[in-house]
């Protein structure tokens, strides 16, 4: 009979605790979860300022490149030795291939901060799922979309190197072409 009675009470007690852990769990839930946000919330602000604040800092950095390589350049074509015919399509497809490779730093730093952003923006949709299931369709489903931008963003940066590449090979080709009809027409 006390083997009965110890049974029952113990499968009561088993049912209280379980009762009791799961209304802890639940209460602690959302504030586990709000936990989570403000500190997901304060690590993209402070990513937010830091990205803004580089961009700033490059661009300066940037102008102040091209005011220093335009200084020089007029202090070639200045120069009395100085070939300026012969260097003219050197400059020109160095400024445009300086110009090409701005716009590839700048779509590496737009990767860059969008890749971050969407990181955030996954990990509070994951945080806010309701159950685990949801939180690892919200995973997968950022997993999917990051290989997917990355391999369209390796891409396109891929297709502006090449870009660059030709813009500073050209002059090469072109000068190559002209000594030779120089040197052919010497002969």
């Amino acid at each position: 009979m006390s083997n009965t009675k110890a049974k029952a009470t113990s499968t009561a007690d088993k049912a209280d605790v379980t009762k009791e852990f799961e209304t802890m769990i639940t209460a602690n839930r959302k504030t586990l979860q709000d936990a989570f946000k403000s500190g997901a919330e304060a690590a993209e602000k402070a990513f937010t300022s830091g990205a803004e604040t580089f961009k700033t800092n490059y661009e300066k950095a940037l102008k102040d490149s091209k005011e220093q390589l335009e200084k020089a350049t007029k202090t070639f074509t200045d120069a009395a030795p100085f070939d300026v015919e012969g260097a003219e399509p050197f400059v020109k497809a160095g400024t445009a291939a300086a110009e090409k490779g701005e716009k590839i730093n700048a779509e590496l730093i737009e990767f860059g901060t969008s890749r971050v952003s969407a990181y955030f923006t996954a990990t509070r949709s994951v945080i806010d799922a309701d159950d685990l299931q949801k939180a690892m369709e919200v995973q997968s489903e950022y997993a999917r979309n990051s290989f997917e931008t990355y391999v369209s963003e390796a891409g396109k940066i891929n297709a502006m190197v090449i870009d660059v590449t030709k813009t500073l090979m050209e002059p090469f080709g072109s000068q190559y072409a002209a000594n030779m009809d120089k040197f052919l027409n010497r002969a």
